[in-house]
């Protein structure tokens, strides 16, 4: 989640940093002068927001790329783009110092002029569209992180429950392969001679009825018939759906 707000506010001031130039070029346009002290505050203004914009935004980007899988192409061209227009910005300056002129001076001719106000403009633009894409790939990856967490638990306690069953199954069997052991008791008339119950003889004795373990209220004859009704009941499944919920 905090990536994700991340990738938002470096998007929101992308946005902002073009404030300052907007405000000069409305200005501009409708003759109005501005102090020169107020204009260099806005244009620096301006500049440290971009350098800052720009920074944040690759970094945000290239650790986006590491961690999604969805969107990954198009995250790599605008990771891309923006790099692009970075070095597209600081390039002439860093020839201009280099050679000991200006960034007029370096960008003499209209074509060049233009290309390089261009890549100015739009820089934040892209780096903002980008940081939404990347909060947006995020969000979707933690998501299916959370949905897969949830069925694994799921699919946990459903093999936990099965071991259960089984474990129950095979101590119900030992007991009633034990009662069937047992000898018979003796009879009211054996004047003390006690008769032991013949080889292969299944005295019946009662059998506890099995409750459902999930609380719904229903009884079974067998552990088997209760394992069968798992399947279809009704307060297990809300209790699965309930977890499911509260995971993702």
């Amino acid at each position: 989640m905090e990536a994700q707000n991340t990738g938002v506010w470096i998007a929101m001031a992308a946005i902002l940093v073009q404030a300052p130039r907007l405000v000069l070029a409305v200005l501009a346009a409708d003759h109005q002068a501005i102090a020169a002290t107020w204009e260099r505050a806005l244009l620096i203004l301006a500049g440290v927001g971009t350098a800052l914009v720009l920074t944040g935004g690759n970094l945000y980007l290239a650790h986006a790329i590491a961690r999604v899988r969805r969107w990954r192409a198009g995250l790599v061209v605008v990771w891309l783009v923006v790099l692009a227009s970075t070095g597209g910005l600081v390039v002439p300056l860093i020839a201009a110092g280099i050679g000991g002129h200006t960034l007029p001076q370096v960008l003499d001719r209209d074509l060049l002029a233009w290309s390089w106000s261009l890549l100015a403009a739009l820089a934040h633009e892209v780096t903002a569209a980008g940081c939404m894409l990347s909060a947006a790939a995020l969000a979707s990856t933690a998501a299916a992180a959370a949905h897969e967490r949830s069925q694994s638990i799921a699919i946990d306690e459903l093999l936990a429950q099965r071991d259960a069953g089984r474990r129950e199954l095979a101590v119900l069997l030992e007991r009633q392969s034990q009662g069937q052991r047992l000898p018979a008791p003796a009879t009211a008339g054996g004047a003390g001679s006690e008769e032991l119950a013949a080889p292969g003889s299944t005295a019946a004795a009662p059998l506890e009825r099995v409750v459902c373990r999930e609380g719904c209220g229903k009884s079974f004859s067998s552990l088997l018939g209760e394992m069968g009704h798992l399947r279809h009941c009704p307060a297990r499944l809300e209790r699965l759906s309930r977890s499911a919920a509260a995971g993702s």
